[in-house]
């Protein structure tokens, strides 16, 4: 499915940036790519997905006994 549009990103590339460690903001996206935003329309959808992945790859706090 394609994220943006404008820069014909699918979710799959934006996926895989956004599990990048250095991945810290949407831009760091776009950059992985070689690419800018430009109607802005997907941004929110990026950055939904920095946040999945930063979810996922959270540390699991372990409940004290």
């Amino acid at each position: 499915m394609y994220v943006c549009i404008c820069n014909a990103l699918r979710d799959k590339q934006v996926n895989t940036a956004a599990a990048d460690p250095a991945t810290r903001s949407v831009a760091c996206v776009f950059k992985a790519h070689g690419v800018k935003p430009r109607c802005g329309k997907c941004l929110p959808m990026v950055a939904d997905a920095i946040e999945a992945a930063r979810a996922e790859n959270a540390p699991v706090a372990m409940a004290a006994e």
